[in-house]
């Protein structure tokens, strides 16, 4: 399944404490998401820092995702998480309910808000269901606080809340000690790291053929290429 982030660029919406922004925090989130998400099994594309939502869709669209995921922080004097789909039926219900529920377990009050219908330029031009993620509000200051301090654990709540509407059993990070015996045991978004040092010969594994690798293993070899080759 592959997952299209597209994290807020509106970097002039200010957030009431910790002198930052809406596109910085949500950048935050998203990146966290997305390290959730590929340790769970997914194919994930975030949005750069400061694309355009037109730009992100015409990504998303190119791509071929199976959700284009908007993440966001509000403003209007609430409190709570809100999600908007375009409308309130199939399987994008499913997904935007999961995620709703993920993430108003975590913050400080519990939403009166819920997933609502809504049209925005992202719920209408993707092509992919749009699952449009307001995580909680940022003009607050207390509330502001509590997103800056918690945008790993609300990269992580969108990715329960995924891997919930998908049928699959979260992995957290204490769990991922996973070892991938296989080639085709890799997540799509790492096989391709993973198959460039086998052909290398750097990657021989075991010799009984096992490959017996992590997904820290191969982030740390593809680190250490990539600091060689700008030297």
């Amino acid at each position: 399944m592959k997952i299209y982030l597209s994290p807020s660029m509106q970097d002039y919406n200010r957030y009431a404490a910790g002198n930052t922004t809406e596109m910085r925090q949500c950048s935050r989130i998203a990146e966290s998401a997305e390290i959730a998400l590929r340790r769970n099994g997914f194919e994930v594309k975030r949005a750069p820092i400061g694309q355009s939502a037109e730009e992100n869709v015409a990504e998303s669209n190119a791509w071929g995702a199976d959700f284009h995921i908007p993440i966001h922080t509000n403003a209007g004097g609430g409190r709570g998480c809100v999600v908007f789909i375009s409308q309130l039926n199939g399987e994008k219900y499913n997904f935007a309910r999961a995620i709703f529920n993920a993430i108003d377990a975590i913050t400080l009050y519990r939403s009166v808000y819920g997933v609502r219908a809504q049209s925005f330029y992202e719920t209408n031009a993707a092509k992919a269901p749009c699952i449009y993620v307001e995580c909680e509000f940022h003009d607050s200051a207390q509330l502001a606080r509590w997103i800056i301090d918690n945008t790993h654990e609300l990269g992580e709540a969108i990715c329960r809340g995924i891997c919930k509407a998908a049928g699959r059993d979260y992995i957290a990070e204490d769990d991922n000690m996973v070892r991938w015996q296989k080639l085709e045991d890799i997540p799509r978004g790492y096989r391709s790291i993973a198959q460039r040092y086998i052909d290398k010969g750097a990657l021989k594994g075991k010799a009984d053929g096992s490959l017996d690798i992590t997904e820290d293993m191969l982030r740390v070899m593809e680190i250490m290429r990539r600091y060689f080759e700008e030297e």
